[in-house]
């Protein structure tokens, strides 16, 4: 069943088409990777699937409600970890995550004990009352990651969500969405230009280019093909330059 789709939705800004006839189609329980270029249309996707932006064209469905008529609902289904990690600084991470808990209308007693074991899981739990801006780069993220998880949304968004973090803390994060999608039927929106992680977690990607879907593919299926090899194994790398190159000679 796909849950989030969207058929033929344009955007412009001043003219200039930020998507551009998009067709997109995510299944419930999916880690779906938004692959391209800065610029390439990321962003406002996601925007407009939050409900953000209303679309010139085209409709967006995310589980059966429109963004811009149920924007309260889908965004209520929604976490998501932005570039900035929008934490107060000024308050200690519980405070800090008490706070977004009852924001989302989590009661006292699901909070502390969904932040507790989420702290735990992230090993920040002997870092719970030390204020934010004392963090480093990679903790605040992990603060951020956890927010935006707290409240078992159906739909995570994740922009960048490797950086800043350490190869250890990586792997966890990586297990982690991978039992929240398979064991909780989570579905997850990643962008990023890590294209290793892509390919280690995620079941399908698709890479945009001038607000267009250029390609659109499974893991599995890409991995058992005969192309876009080095090394004899599929590289994710060596398809997004053939792709990339591929579509500049088509815009010349």
């Amino acid at each position: 069943m796909r849950n989030i789709q969207f058929e033929g939705v344009r955007k412009s800004f001043g003219g200039v088409a930020a998507v551009n006839g998009l067709d997109l189609s995510i299944a419930e329980g999916e880690i779906y990777a938004l692959l391209g270029h800065n610029g390439a249309g990321k962003t406002t996707t996601l925007r407009l699937l939050l409900g953000l932006l209303e679309p010139d064209e085209g409709d967006i469905l995310v589980f059966g409600s429109n963004p811009i008529r149920d924007g309260n609902t889908v965004r209520g289904m929604c976490g998501v970890l932005s570039e900035d990690v929008g934490l107060y600084e000024s308050l200690n991470v519980w405070d800090n995550l008490m706070y977004y808990a009852d924001i989302y209308g989590m009661s006292r007693v699901e909070s502390s004990s969904r932040i507790d074991g989420l702290l735990r899981t992230f090993e920040l739990h002997d870092k719970k009352r030390t204020i934010v801006k004392g963090l480093s780069t990679g903790m605040r993220k992990k603060v951020a990651l956890i927010r935006a998880m707290l409240h078992r949304p159906r739909l995570l968004i994740l922009d960048e969500p490797t950086n800043g973090l350490d190869p250890v803390s990586t792997t966890d994060l990586r297990k982690m969405l991978s039992r929240l999608a398979k064991e909780e039927g989570t579905t997850i929106i990643m962008t990023t230009h890590h294209l290793e992680e892509v390919q280690k977690l995620c079941d399908r990607i698709t890479i945009l280019r001038h607000g267009r879907n250029i390609f659109t593919d499974s893991i599995s299926v890409l991995q058992d093909s005969k192309h876009y090899l080095e090394n004899g194994q599929f590289s994710l790398e060596k398809l997004y330059m053939d792709m990339d190159m591929e579509q500049g000679e088509d815009d010349e």
